[in-house]
């Protein structure tokens, strides 16, 4: 058998759009009446439809740090003066600049200051990132928080506040967790590879044996994917064996829930996460496509593999085994680190793993779970004829059959009693994936929503719109707000698969902090 070839190059998509219109979209007159600010940024620009060209309709939110206020655009490329505008509750998470001054400012400090100086000392990223200050006129103060941690001491813990329009330190900032005599995990939070030299935001990537083209597909790294929150290590028109079996792949939903013991200190109750912010980790090898996109003839160590939040490369890194494709990132928000991981087999079989740990913080010992969403959005052998069906044993009615077509946009649960799995199906070539839950998957409790919802695909429904927060009725996924009923028989579909990892320090049942699905191809031999 041929060796597997894997060929990694720069390619770029929906931002080379984004660089052609930020200019004049903040020059509209209908930004500038609400966004005075001369130092406007973009964020999330999005194309709402497939291939959609010149002429295609878009949304991005423009942020006015001056004002601390931000827009949505919204409108087509051929038309931008035409485009809608509207207010939008939005706060960017601290940069790499903003977090150094808040961190020069807590250096400032008398009490902090003094903290800093003792041996093993320092400052982190904490949950949650800010803790802002609303006055009854409407402005807002931003105010970046920053965790001091001193294993030796005390106090092992502590999330202060930098008020950043004078750098005033906020010593008890509202809604942070409370100082900690103890620490939970035991790795500090170092992330302290190299920043990377700028790169393409995407690229192309080919597996091959001998004259045989296994995958094709595009991979954009966490910092430049795509939705609210960003979202993982993302994969785009993912062809297998010449077939085209998925348009999008990605995980734009990831939260977190505290249980009692936790809220009582501080920790969240909930946060809703996210997935753009990259994180160090073990990668040894090249990066043909440039910086951020590395090709590894070893397997790469996240946390997970070797429990250190050090490493010497930040990005996406390739690794194929002799059987499969491994594409994996670390992340990093606040204390938690999450691995954004992909396997795709030589056989076809695509398996999405999303992983859990954290570094040392004051809240994770404390009952929690975490919930990871996947959105995909199949397109077998094309984009408007497919289907889904779900597996029921015993059926769900006597006498029937297991499989049964799911007609209308709808939420199901995983039922393992019922060894539940479903599949997605081009009705005319018979060409598919079979859906089947992994083991540690769980189920959905109230707050987690659901296990797996089917739905049109909508291109403003990347996720539900969502920033960082931790209110429990924001911070919840709020996918039932897409299920309206519209037929699923033979059109372009997403589906979105939920799974949900319980951590709490004082079950001592081994689990694996990882979950995902298995997909497996049908009819593709």
């Amino acid at each position: 058998m041929d060796e597997p070839v894997v060929e990694i190059q720069p390619y770029e998509t929906e931002t080379d759009a984004a660089s052609a219109v930020t200019g004049d979209m903040m020059a509209l007159s209908a930004v500038r009446e609400k966004l005075p600010g001369q130092q406007l940024r973009m964020f999330d620009f999005r194309l709402l439809e497939k291939d959609g060209g010149s002429s295609a309709p878009f949304q991005a939110v423009v942020h006015d740090p001056e004002t601390y206020r931000s827009v949505m655009v919204s409108g087509k490329l051929s038309a931008l003066g035409e485009a809608d505008v509207r207010s939008v509750r939005f706060r960017p998470r601290p940069d790499a600049e903003e977090f150094a001054r808040a961190v020069e400012a807590v250096g400032s400090h008398p009490e902090f200051g003094q903290v800093l100086t003792r041996d093993g000392a320092h400052v982190y990223r904490p949950m949650p990132p800010l803790a802002d200050i609303e006055h009854a006129d409407g402005t807002t103060d931003r105010v970046v928080t920053v965790g001091v941690r001193d294993p030796g001491g005390e106090v092992k813990h502590r999330v202060v506040g930098v008020r950043m329009r004078d750098n005033v330190v906020i010593p008890s900032p509202a809604g942070v967790p409370a100082p900690a005599s103890s620490e939970c995990e035991t790795t500090p939070g170092v992330d302290d590879c190299p920043n990377e030299q700028p790169g393409p935001h995407s690229v192309r990537v080919r597996v091959r044996r001998g004259a045989t083209e296994l995958w094709h597909l595009i991979v954009s790294r966490p910092a430049h994917s795509s939705g609210t929150n960003g979202s993982g290590a993302e994969l785009r028109f993912v062809d297998y064996r010449g077939t085209r079996v998925l348009y999008q792949a990605h995980v734009p939903i990831l939260n977190v829930q505290y249980g009692p013991d936790g809220h009582a200190i501080g920790c969240g109750p909930t946060y809703r996460d996210w997935q753009n912010q990259e994180a160090c980790f073990t990668a040894d090898g090249d990066d043909p496509a440039g910086s951020g996109y590395r090709l590894c003839g070893s397997a790469p160590a996240t946390i997970l593999d070797n429990g250190t939040d050090s490493g010497n490369f930040r990005g996406v890194a390739f690794h194929h085994d002799g059987s499969e494709l491994r594409i994996v990132s670390e992340l990093a928000a606040g204390w938690y680190r999450y691995i954004s991981d992909w396997r795709l087999a030589d056989d076809g079989v695509i398996r999405p793993r999303f992983g859990f740990a954290g570094v040392s913080n004051p809240c994770t010992c404390q009952a929690h779970t975490h919930h990871a969403y996947w959105r995909l959005n199949f397109d077998i052998a094309g984009a408007a004829d497919d289907r889904v069906d779900e597996y029921n044993d015993p059926p769900l009615t006597a006498g029937a059959s297991a499989w049964t077509p799911l007609r209308f946009e709808t939420r199901r649960e995983r039922l393992p009693l019922r060894r539940r799995q479903w599949r997605v199906i081009n009705r005319a070539t018979q060409q598919g994936y079979h859906i089947v839950p992994g083991p540690n998957d769980s189920t959905a409790d109230a707050y987690g929503a659901g296990d797996l919802w089917v739905l049109r695909r909508r291109g403003n429904e990347i996720d539900d719109g969502v920033g960082f927060t931790t209110d429990p009725v924001l911070s919840r996924a709020h996918l039932d707000d897409f299920t309206g009923g519209e037929s699923v028989d033979g059109r372009d579909l997403v589906v979105w698969y939920g799974g949900h990892f319980h951590h709490d320090e004082h079950d001592h049942t081994p689990v694996p902090h990882v979950v995902g699905p298995d997909l497996y191809p049908v009819g593709f031999h």
